[in-house]
């Protein structure tokens, strides 16, 4: 396979062109988007993760060789792409006629982390991962990491990156869950390197997120009898550094009501102090409603049993969740969309709950767009400031086949935040499947999905959303972020940065203020209050001693009254 060396410099503002390399950066009309792969063949099923600069890898599966190749691109902050124009060849390796989802991550040092299945051993399929730097290297060799090596059914892998760095994968193999830990150099972490989990009728669904100290919390669905019709159960299991499971040898049980059919698929996030958020519908009561709840970094279900319903509206059903934290309040908002009884009519509906698991924004939700004769779908959430920014597929009434690509912004009571709402990402109305999104460090949100506007067979498009509703281009430097702010509150450069050890961040106060800075990591925890009270007008400055922490990305934030900011930190040791 062919390498594409590119040169660039991450830890400043400047980017030395690729002969070849497509020179668009991110369009600010909805109706043009940026196109990545154009190639014959049908552009299949992508993935976004952002880096710490604001910039991206997107992933897909390429078909113009007449294999499902697996294909990679990464992006600047200006949505600039930095290898060859169609993309870099990962793995050409033979793959089925029929793909399954698989999954991506960024880790500690920027590099993507990609784990999916193939055939290259045989007709089955097997797991492997690739770890792929900024610059196109391949940190794992040519052919990656092989997670799985046998004869059984394995779809669906996923991988985290853990509070240290290192990466956690989990999949299914026929009716059970396999997890396999390595370092940042692709070396097994655990003995034996895969730990297996098995049940009496079969697991499946594999979700894993990170936990603290370098440990993780895996969801499964667990068959409570041999027939796909028989009830299927959520549970978590916890496991530290070691592999060894600290929530007992049966996990934790998220609910038991049943009611998951085989097209439902239960999902995952950790909530920043070592528990978990699960969520998910089910038709436990013969209808479709949605369900949250949470675990505490104990292995303590804490709220209602089997999960808090999100909407008591009658009349309604809802399915197919996303959810997104609420900042460090313990409280979570999903999304979803939500039909009439007999699913003619379809709308988009919010919901927070609190740390208590109580519903806050009325017991029957909050509607952000609403019931009509249309398709609603690939629904995504992510957290911005005091609250969040969701993106979805919306096919509009009277057509079935075609969809623009939205996005609404909500505040932390559910009010939608920008003039025009909701934002068109893709007002261009064609046909399109498979969107995926992420966020940024800057608090865009980039899209990506599959396309038939020129090639029915499908190419990969992308666009970004600014934190004000704007598409294309977003400035976020120091002086334009502090235009116009009551009391003159000004940001300074943390200096030096990069740094080794300690590093010093400056402020300017008009106004006595009451003032925090606390520092985070790439996974959003925070692992530093540096101040947390009243300051008087007038420069001040603080300083932070990292001596204890591992290389890598952190973020600081600092909130003066009602105002706040976020800036990036890189410790080199």
């Amino acid at each position: 396979m062919t390498k594409c060396l590119i040169f660039m410099v991450l830890t400043v503002i400047m980017i030395i062109a690729v002969p070849g390399a497509a020179l668009a950066q991110w369009p600010d009309n909805a109706d043009s988007n940026l196109v990545i792969n154009d190639q014959s063949g049908a552009q299949a099923i992508p993935k976004v993760a952002t880096t710490s600069d604001g910039g991206c890898f997107v992933s897909w599966y390429n078909n113009s060789s007449g294999n499902y190749d697996m294909y990679m691109q990464y992006l600047n902050a200006d949505g600039v792409v930095q290898w060859e124009r169609n993309g870099q060849l990962i793995s050409d390796h033979p793959q089925a006629t029929w793909l399954t989802d698989y999954s991506m991550t960024v880790d500690h040092e920027d590099h993507a982390i990609i784990t999916f299945n193939d055939t290259r051993a045989g007709e089955d399929w097997d797991i492997y991962a690739y770890r792929i730097s900024p610059l196109g290297d391949f940190a794992w060799g040519d052919d990656g990491l092989t997670l799985s090596a046998n004869n059984g059914f394995e779809p669906y892998p996923q991988v985290t990156v853990t509070s240290s760095g290192n990466m956690v994968f989990a999949w299914q193999e026929e009716n059970m869950i396999h997890i396999r830990k390595v370092n940042p150099a692709g070396e097994d972490m655990w003995d034996p390197a895969t730990i297996t989990l098995t049940s009496t009728h079969g697991l499946s669904i594999p979700r894993i997120v990170s936990a603290e100290n370098d440990g993780v919390i895996l969801q499964v669905l667990d068959a409570a009898g041999p027939n796909y019709w028989d009830p299927k159960h959520i549970y978590v299991h916890k496991f530290d550094s070691l592999g060894a499971a600290l929530w007992g040898e049966n996990g934790v049980a998220v609910s038991t009501a049943g009611g998951i059919g085989i097209q439902m698929f239960p999902n995952l996030a950790d909530d920043g102090n070592g528990g978990s958020y699960s969520y998910w519908y089910d038709t436990r009561t013969m209808d479709h409603h949605v369900y949250v709840q949470h675990v505490t970094v104990s292995g303590e279900a804490e709220w209602t049993a089997n999960g808090v319903q999100t909407c008591l509206a009658g009349g309604q059903l809802q399915m197919s969740p996303a959810l997104a934290r609420l900042g460090e309040t313990g409280d979570v908002l999903v999304f979803y969309n939500f039909t009439n009884s007999s699913q003619s009519q379809v709308g988009l509906q919010g919901q927070r709950i609190s740390s208590e698991g109580l519903r806050q924004w009325t017991d029957n939700g909050v509607e952000l767009e609403p019931l009509a004769n249309r398709s609603l779908w690939d629904i995504k959430a992510f957290t911005l400031d005091d609250g969040a920014v969701v993106t979805y597929f919306d096919t509009p009434v009277g057509d079935v086949t075609n969809s623009y690509v939205k996005a609404i912004r909500v505040d932390e009571d559910g009010n939608q935040v920008w003039d025009t709402s909701p934002a068109y990402m893709c007002s261009y109305l064609g046909g399109k499947v498979h969107l995926d999104a992420e966020i940024n460090s800057h608090g865009q949100v980039i899209a990506a999905w599959e396309d038939k506007r020129i090639d029915s067979s499908a190419d990969i498009y992308l666009q970004n959303i600014n934190p004000d509703g704007s598409l294309g281009e977003y400035s976020t430097s120091i002086d334009e972020l502090t235009v116009g702010l009551p009391g003159d509150f000004t940001l300074m450069n943390a200096y030096p940065n990069p740094f080794n050890a300690s590093t010093t961040i400056g402020y300017n106060l008009g106004l006595a203020a009451k003032v925090t800075i606390e520092i985070y990591d790439l996974l959003g925890r925070r692992v530093a209050t540096l101040i947390d009270e009243s300051r008087p007008a007038g420069y001040h400055q603080v300083t932070w001693n990292a001596a204890d922490m591992v290389s890598g990305v952190y973020f600081y934030k600092i909130k003066a009254d009602d105002e706040s900011r976020t800036e990036k930190l890189m410790l080199l040791k």
